[in-house]
């Protein structure tokens, strides 16, 4: 894909950001958009959310109705998913929930859908890593390194990989990482993410909005975690808080933030987190919500200069090449995320290049895998 250069405010020069049919789509969704050619396209695709709508709310109903019946499986099944689009921290909250089931003695098993092209099949079993970061998608990958004694599994129908999970590997656990809107495998426990810096998806489904599903579907969660708490203020916790306590009365909210808990080059090699302090970076990522990896590394001391891709971009060498030249003699290193990590290309970087290690952490309330 190619990006467009936009001013670099240090100093003049270029970087890389998104292309400018990309950032009309943006502003179109955010409801920014004011010309008459982003007001048109803003109706036709509330047109297309109505659509949408019709079609999940007749889904649900044939589930509700038992036309359509969720298959249940001898082990506990626990979801974590959203109603919007974008990175919410579910990767984060699925190696948490995983890691708090084994240390109870439980047979852990992550499900995951897996993105694109992913291969169906087991991608970590024993400790031994069964597939490459290409055969079995970005998060898959990831969290089969962060928790190298759990199964990971990808497939896009989990109570096929859960059979084969429970029957093969003995799993007790079931965890499914983004299913929230998945239907055929009954849950015992629904987690919803909740993104403090955009909660509600700009409030129109999908293609008009971020929201999968209405904001009202959350009443199907057992628990709702609000993500990023310490990157909005507070009073905005709190305000989306008894949001949530108005639609889901019912629901316990947790309060999480993704908490910097390391920092490794590219060889697994620590660094210490006050090595960014006062440093100029370049912050690259191709994630979900980049605000929030950015806002972190500021937190953390760093003036960082965003390098933003789309979401699971497949770097290239020239992508390389290309940041490489436009940060020489501007940043002092290169930061990137855990996801995007594994998607770099095996090359000796001219910067020095660090990877940003977070694990969500409870501020208000308990992580836990059970109720």
């Amino acid at each position: 894909m190619t990006l467009q250069r936009h001013r670099n405010p240090w100093d003049g020069s270029y970087y890389w950001r998104l292309p400018s049919w990309q950032r009309f789509m943006l502003r179109v969704v955010r409801g920014e958009g004011r010309s008459t050619a982003e007001r048109l396209v803003a109706f036709a695709l509330r047109l297309l959310s109505l659509a949408y709508h019709a079609g999940l709310a007749g889904n649900l109903l044939l589930y509700r109705l038992g036309i359509l019946k969720a298959q249940r499986l001898p082990a506990a099944v626990i979801s974590v998913g959203n109603i919007t689009v974008g990175g919410t921290g579910k990767t984060s909250a699925t190696c948490a929930l995983a890691r708090n089931a084994s240390r109870r003695g439980e047979k852990v098993a992550v499900l995951s859908r897996g993105y694109g092209g992913a291969r169906a099949g087991v991608v970590q079993n024993g400790g031994r890593l069964l597939m490459t970061q290409e055969q079995a998608g970005d998060e898959p990958y990831l969290i089969a390194a962060k928790l190298p004694g759990t199964a990971v599994l990808v497939g896009k129908h989990r109570e096929i990989t859960g059979k084969v999970a429970i029957e093969r590997l003995s799993a007790s656990v079931l965890i499914l990482d983004d299913a929230f809107q998945y239907w055929p495998l009954y849950k015992d426990r629904e987690i919803v993410l909740v993104d403090a810096l955009n909660p509600f998806g700009f409030g129109h489904l999908l293609p008009g909005g971020m929201l999968r599903e209405p904001v009202r579907n959350m009443k199907r969660a057992h628990e709702v975690w609000i993500t990023h708490c310490d990157l909005v203020k507070p009073g905005e916790v709190e305000r989306l808080r008894r949001t949530i306590s108005a639609l889901h009365p019912k629901a316990p909210v947790v309060e999480t933030i993704h908490e910097p808990v390391g920092l490794l080059d590219l060889t697994g090699r620590p660094l210490p987190l006050e090595e960014l302090r006062g440093k100029r970076i370049v912050a690259l990522s191709s994630i979900g919500n980049p605000e929030a990896f950015e806002r972190t590394l500021q937190k953390l001391g760093a003036v960082a200069l965003p390098f933003r891709f789309r979401d699971h971009h497949k770097y290239t060498v020239r992508d390389a090449e290309e940041i490489e030249a436009i940060a020489a003699g501007v940043a002092e290193a290169m930061v990137t995320t855990e996801k995007d990590a594994v998607r770099l290309p095996a090359r000796q970087w001219r910067l020095p290049c660090w990877v940003l290690q977070v694990e969500i952490k409870a501020v208000r309330g308990e992580i836990t895998a059970w109720p």
